[in-house]
């Protein structure tokens, strides 16, 4: 008997038994062999290879009768296997494993609530509303390596730890079921037929080499980081005016109004139910004439049915568009265009994700995407609920749906941007202080703080955060300080984004030797310059945990050195907020005499940083105007640049520091900060 050992791009035979070893970019990872388990239960293996030719082998089965194709495929760093069960019938799933060891940490599998180590855990990857939204079979392991399934099918994902069954479940359909597992990595593909694309390096490295094979993340327009109010239910036009009004009147930036679900006479309908919006353009037009823009809720729900029958799946009440079927997609198209026509700016999309499609399940939020983004004008933004294997290339960027207003939610929240983060979706948000729930001032105020980190910045709900300043002074004064902050990192959120990294990075992503690192869920890395760890629990002192190597605190100016763990006390007007020393961050800040509008993301000919003290700046090509802020606990003596003093203003509050005002192009040398 024979099996494969794959080594480079070279296939040899050896010995009996079902174990491969390949090395991908020189590493060797030991993959246990494929199984495979019929409609019955039972569970068969690979045995011997029968026949070859080129990299494509015709494998026996211990099964009488059933053999299987297994193709690999070498491109760059990349192999990829296939295998194929003769004949597929009576196939119900096939599973590959690999080793494990106990230090090994896995992040990917998509947006999930409950973590973003996946050691321990099994990964139903079924789009749902119920599990995961956007659940992706992808994974990086810390080992030096990490795999995607190839497939549209509902699969699974299962890690060391983990106690067994198929996790999360959303129906009654089949799942992939798995085993206790100790000391392996198993992923399963329901059907007769595995793919799998095993990637080599750091985790960095494989989310780069998985989205050079499924797209990389789509650059939203700029737009879509300016901040996104709605409310749950919309009565009148008034409401959507007093939105903007209110919150111009604080200070606080505003770039959209969302007009959200009630407002069609019924979902599925496609049109103004005119009880609430008596005149659609003539709204639109009013927002446009305040500066805003409008966003608009959709979905591909049909509750009334509007469509003729073969165009709906579903039970009755319930059903959605058939949207793979050419004639219902057409259809749903034209009705989004009619209403776009008004001068609909951009679309939240929801529940994609809510009924049962059977083997259509993963692939449908692509399409429900596809057709909505179709029918807006080009580079118009969107944000959506639902997505699968490829919808980052597709999706201008993804909200977290539906969090209760309260710790609990934004725990959720944190641990579904990073782990989103972590799997392809950088252009990502949440609701700001939940939905299900009314949060009090003291949740708003922390989630916002969250809130300020991520790409798209949203306020609204069921509650009173859908009108903040019900809330009081002080939750509205975190929302003002902590739109002006996310309107300040702009240049560097956008910045990441445009080179298609991700935003919120898991500190184990960061730091993946530092064990403690790995227990920090609520804490991250805003790329790789800012650590953000939002308080997420009543009071004011929580604890926090920073890495190896010095952090300098944005709102006190003070340097910390790591590893430390230790309990920063944090009024409600700041949270824990850090940046590594010698960074130059792109940072539009706003000073009592900003150069940089309420509402404006940038300004032309003007260009801002956050630089720290010591740090070597060089940058090239700057516009006219450049600022420099400069962090620092206490007032300096003086300022210098490249050894020459220059002119500075010192900012107290909200974060400590110099201003420093130059010119470009060029801006060169160390900034020095003497005295007391």
């Amino acid at each position: 008997m024979r099996r494969l050992i794959l080594v480079g791009a070279v296939v040899v035979l050896a010995g009996c038994g079902g174990q491969r070893q390949f090395r991908v970019g020189g590493l060797p990872v030991r993959e246990l062999g494929v199984t495979y388990r019929l409609a019955d239960g039972t569970e068969h293996r690979l045995t011997s290879v029968r026949s070859r030719r080129g990299d494509v082998y015709v494998v026996s089965t211990d099964e009488r009768g059933r053999t299987a194709t297994v193709a690999v495929e070498r491109s760059g760093a990349t192999i990829r296997i296939s295998v194929q069960l003769n004949p597929a019938k009576g196939v119900a799933e096939v599973h590959d494993a690999f080793a494990a060891s106990a230090h090994d940490h896995f992040l990917g599998g998509g947006e999930h609530a409950d973590y973003v180590d996946l050691r321990g855990r099994i990964v139903p990857v079924e789009v749902s509303y119920v599990c995961s939204s956007a659940p992706i079979p992808y994974f990086a392991s810390t080992a030096g390596w990490g795999l995607r399934l190839a497939t549209e099918n509902v699969a699974g994902l299962a890690f060391p730890e983990s106690s067994g069954g198929s996790g999360c479940t959303f129906d009654s359909a089949q799942q992939c079921t798995f085993p206790a597992l100790k000391d392996r990595v198993e992923v399963c593909v329901l059907g007769a037929r595995l793919d799998e694309d095993v990637y080599a390096g750091s985790p960095a490295a494989v989310l780069r080499a998985y989205e050079d094979d499924v797209g990389a993340p789509r650059v939203p327009p700029r737009s879509e980081l300016e901040l996104v109010k709605w409310r749950d239910v919309v009565n009148r036009p008034s409401d959507l005016i007093e939105d903007v009004t209110k919150l111009r009147a604080a200070g606080v930036p505003i770039g959209w109004v969302l007009l959200d679900n009630p407002w069609e006479p019924c979902v599925g309908t496609l049109r103004f139910d005119t009880r609430r919006i008596p005149d659609p353009a003539a709204l639109v037009r009013t927002l446009h004439a305040l500066g805003v823009k409008f966003m608009l809720w959709v979905s591909p729900k049909d509750i009334c049915v509007n469509y003729p029958a073969d165009d709906l799946v579903g039970p009755r009440g319930h059903q959605v568009v058939a949207l793979w079927r050419p004639a219902a997609a057409r259809l749903f198209e034209s009705r989004l265009r009619r209403v776009f026509a008004i001068g609909v700016d951009g679309v939240k999309g929801d529940r994609g994700d809510e009924v049962e499609l059977g083997s259509r399940q993963n692939a449908y939020p692509l399409l429900f995407a596809r057709a909505v983004l179709s029918a807006l004008k080009p580079g118009a933004a969107g944000i959506f609920r639902a997505a699968t294997v490829g919808s980052q290339s597709v999706l201008p960027g993804m909200w977290a749906g539906d969090q209760s207003g309260d710790f609990v939610g934004l725990q959720a929240a944190i641990r579904d941007g990073v782990s989103a983060g972590m799997s392809g979706f950088p252009t990502w948000g949440s609701d700001t202080g939940g939905y299900s729930t009314s949060p009090t001032a003291e949740v708003f105020a922390r989630w916002a703080q969250f809130s300020a980190m991520t790409p798209v910045f949203e306020v609204g709900g069921t509650g009173a955060n859908a009108t903040p300043w019900t809330l009081g002074a002080g939750a509205m004064s975190a929302l003002r300080d902590t739109a002006v902050l996310h309107y300040e990192l702009f240049p560097y959120l956008y910045g990441l984004l445009e080179r298609h990294e991700p935003v919120l990075r898991s500190l184990g992503y960061a730091f993946p030797a530092d064990e403690a690192a790995w227990q920090a869920d609520f804490e991250f890395m805003v790329g790789s310059d800012l650590l953000a760890a939002p308080v997420v629990g009543p009071g004011t002192t929580p604890r926090v945990y920073l890495p190896r190597g010095s952090w300098i605190d944005l709102y006190t100016g003070a340097t910390v050195e790591g590893p430390a763990n230790f309990v920063r006390p944090t009024p409600l007007s700041q949270f824990p907020l850090y940046v590594r020393p010698g960074a130059v961050v792109p940072f539009d800040m706003r000073t009592a005499s900003s150069w940089w509008g309420a509402d404006e993301l940038t300004h032309p000919g003007r260009a801002g940083y956050l630089v720290t003290a010591g740090a070597a700046v060089d940058l090239r090509g700057q516009p006219r105007d450049v600022q420099l802020f400069v962090p620092a606990p206490a007032r300096p003596a003086r300022v210098s640049l490249g050894g020459r003093a220059v002119a500075w203003t010192w900012n107290a509050a909200p974060l400590p520091g110099v201003v420093v005002r130059l010119h470009g192009p060029t801006v060169r040398g160390e900034i020095v900060l003497r005295g007391a």
